[in-house]
């Protein structure tokens, strides 16, 4: 099976996969893939040299394993072997053929497809070692060109008045003027109701496999704390996936997302990644898990104001006397009156979800508007619902997100 054939139109992509590392490398090292070829997208960190089954505990996940089968005298050893490299999390392995393993037995290849583990075999034993050396160099090569991208769009989101410098080299990259751009944006929040870091997430393998499944060139990292994706020429099934991959992401904590629209251009880009921020913090509010910024309604209008002080003085103005009365005394006529608000007015329903009689009720509505000065009509009613919401946002970004900034 040719990898030269196979595998060449994979290195344009972001991250380092098996089939990225490994083009050209059949006629250089005799490197030929002999089975699990569905697993040639694994994600690879560095390339190994193990020789039994009690090296598993030293991987970290995603290595290629390499081992020439020194000290056996047959190939029985190999089915424990290859199976505790998979389940130790390898990406794949390569076998050198000679001596040691003079075949590889049908019952490993037949394992390695069965659970798309890809084995690779050499019979170039004086190039063993230079070719680890050569797949290491990739490796770093690599990594050190993701994280260029990484930090060019990471500029773009932060700071796109410095566009100009970053959007040239993302443009030798492949990042198009031409092209659309979608971003996500994700955080974390544990159980206590915190804001944690999502590093986790962008090490995700399955993560980075779904950005690197994009149509396009794309890339994921974290921006304070929030994981960042920047998706070009993506499709609505493209974003769909990376979604999925992120929730499916083991955290320990509940994980928001939020999409952006597809917007064109690289100046769209940081644009994009509001949108995601926005919607992110839409999906917090109403514990959804994922929001489109399409569907989040007036939230676009808040949350599209960047001056928080703004914010904070329309919630002083419409909601300060109740939450200050609320605080010094120890009531709860805000949460009444919201309430109060969100089932239009009624009393009766207040009472049956409050569970207390309706005369409780009506009492401290007329506290509520004794504290404001006026009475509830429509349009004060309006302003109380916005400045809620508002207040939502801005409990969200200063006691969750906020801590993240901090870090």
């Amino acid at each position: 099976m040719s990898l030269s054939v196979l595998l060449l139109k994979r290195g344009d992509e972001m991250a380092v996969t098996l089939s990225m590392l490994c083009v050209d490398t059949e006629q250089k090292y005799s490197l030929k893939l002999v089975a699990g070829k569905a697993g040639t997208d694994n994600i690879v960190r560095w390339v190994h040299n193990f020789e039994d089954t009690g090296s598993q505990p030293f991987l970290h996940g995603n290595e290629l394993i390499v081992t020439t089968g020194i000290g056996h005298s047959d190939t029985a050893w190999l089915n424990g072997f290859i199976s505790a490299l998979k389940n130790g999390g390898a990406a794949g392995v390569v076998l050198l053929i000679g001596t040691y393993i003079p075949a590889v037995p049908d019952s490993v290849l037949a394992y390695c497809e069965r659970v798309a583990f890809p084995l690779f075999t050499t019979t170039d034993e004086a190039g063993m070692l230079d070719m680890t050396y050569e797949l290491c160099r990739r490796i770093t090569g690599m990594e050190k060109r993701d994280s260029a991208v990484n930090d060019a769009l990471r500029a773009v989101v932060t700071e796109p008045s410095s566009l100009r410098s970053p959007s040239r080299f993302l443009v030798r990259e492949g990042f198009s003027d031409e092209s659309r751009y979608s971003a996500v944006a994700a955080c974390l929040i544990s159980g206590t109701g915190e804001a944690v870091g999502a590093e986790s997430v962008e090490e995700n393998a399955g993560v980075r496999i779904a950005v690197k499944n994009m149509r396009s060139r794309s890339a994921v990292f974290t921006n304070k704390g929030i994981l960042a994706a920047v998706c070009q020429n993506c499709t609505a099934e493209d974003m769909k996936s990376l979604c999925e991959r992120i929730r499916e992401a083991e955290t320990g904590c509940r994980i928001y997302i939020g999409v952006s629209e597809s917007i064109q251009g690289l100046a769209g880009i940081s644009r994009a990644y509001e949108q995601a921020e926005a919607a992110m913090i839409s999906s917090v509010l109403s514990d959804t898990g994922c929001s489109l910024y399409r569907n989040i309604g007036i939230m676009k209008l808040i949350l599209g104001v960047r001056d928080r002080s703004i914010l904070r003085a329309y919630v002083s103005e419409n909601l300060g006397k109740l939450l200050a009365f609320d605080s010094e005394h120890d009531t709860d006529l805000a949460r009444i009156l919201r309430i109060y608000l969100e089932n239009n007015s009624s009393v009766n329903e207040v009472a049956a979800i409050e569970k207390v009689h309706r005369n409780t009720v009506n009492s401290k509505i007329r506290t509520v508007k004794e504290l404001l000065g006026h009475e509830l009509d429509d349009i004060s009613k309006s302003r109380l619902l916005i400045a809620f919401l508002i207040n939502d946002v801005l409990n969200v970004c200063d006691e969750k997100l906020n801590t993240l900034n901090k870090a």
